[in-house]
């Protein structure tokens, strides 16, 4: 699984934005959709005030027919009634304060229905800015979590007599066997370059090729132990389409692990001074979602976009707006720069 512990370092995860990018277009549809019945009730709302407007100029007899759906009107009906026929001047008076009330009803509801327009235009505008960049993702340093260590896969007791190249060639005999395992050993001097971009970027999203079907993009996220120096780390990989539904919960489909244990200072074993010290690699991974072929293609895929070498402009461009939540990241530009690769 991947980290729990980093919960809150993934919630920014990115692929979170296909929903996000779904949430806004609906909620675009239904402004719209408000837009229009506003607009249908304010030109019915105009048009009964018009209606209203010609039709209080005619006789008492024609503004009584138009008062007659007034709840004032009904509740004093009868006593207008004994009005009119005792002082019709009164009578007129009366009329003309019911039309008042009506015209200021019908005033408060063409108000409301303008402001709600406003209001629902407001929201349409505030839709179709430019979409904000997404938090910055940080390191995912877990140091509540107690790092694998080399003595846990094998026997460092018997290296001490051994030198560098013999370790190597132990380490890599040793995985040679072993199903769905890959193994490698990598100098030093490369690793430090490689962990310091891992610092960096924390995260990425590598595209794996699938026969003539295209590309699926795996998701790989490195766990650090220490903040300020070098140590072992381990990678996580999970298919994008795992991760985007089950978040740090998705099962891992590969995972890579570096071991630095004998390149600290209290060395482990004697070495000659001919001889560069090493960091020793293993990944295992899932023979049900990878092939070997697919787990090497992962493995070398990472070592390039984290390697400070020839084209490492390109690449960091690439790293750098990924985990900066960087709206301009592309997925086909990084298709496009492993399809120049050799891999």
């Amino acid at each position: 699984m991947l980290m729990a512990l980093n919960r809150h370092m993934l919630h920014n995860s990115l692929l979170k934005f296909q929903q996000h990018l779904a949430t806004s277009s609906n909620t675009l549809k239904v402004v719209a959709s408000n837009v229009v019945a506003n607009n249908n009730g304010l030109t019915q709302t105009n048009s009964r005030s018009s209606s209203f407007r010609q039709q209080s100029s005619s006789s008492d007899s024609e503004g009584e027919d138009t008062l007659k759906n007034n709840p004032y009107y009904t509740a004093y009906a009868e006593k207008l009634g004994d009005l009119k026929k005792k002082n019709a001047s009164a009578y007129r008076e009366a009329l003309r304060r019911l039309r008042e009330k009506q015209q200021e009803t019908i005033d408060t509801v063409d108000a409301a229905v303008v402001n709600t327009t406003d209001t629902v235009s407001d929201k349409i505008k505030s839709t179709e800015t430019k979409p904000q960049a997404k938090p910055k993702r940080r390191p995912s340093q877990t140091l509540l979590v107690k790092p694998k260590t080399l003595e846990q896969v094998m026997n460092i007791e018997l290296l001490r007599d051994k030198s560098w190249r013999d370790v190597s060639e132990i380490w890599l005999a040793y995985h040679r066997t072993r199903d769905e395992t890959l193994s490698a050993v990598i100098p030093l001097n490369q690793f430090e370059k490689f962990y310091n971009q891992s610092i960096k970027y924390p995260m990425f999203l590598l595209p794996l090729p699938r026969n003539t079907s295209g590309y699926e993009f795996i998701f790989a996220q490195f766990q650090h132990y220490q903040e300020n120096s070098m140590s072992n780390c381990t990678v996580h990989l999970t298919p994008l389409i795992s991760y985007q539904t089950f978040n740090e919960n998705a099962p891992e489909c590969m995972t890579i692990e570096y071991y630095t244990d004998l390149c600290n200072n209290d060395k482990a074993i004697e070495h000659s001074g001919s001889d560069d010290e090493c960091v020793l690699m293993r990944s295992t991974y899932d023979g049900k979602l990878l092939s070997a072929a697919e787990a090497a293609c992962l493995v070398n895929q990472l070592r390039i976009f984290y390697a400070v070498d020839s084209g490492v402009a390109e690449k960091e461009k690439l790293l750098k707006s990924f985990n900066e939540g960087d709206v301009t990241f592309k997925h086909s530009d990084v298709i496009a720069l492993v399809e120049t690769l050799s891999i």
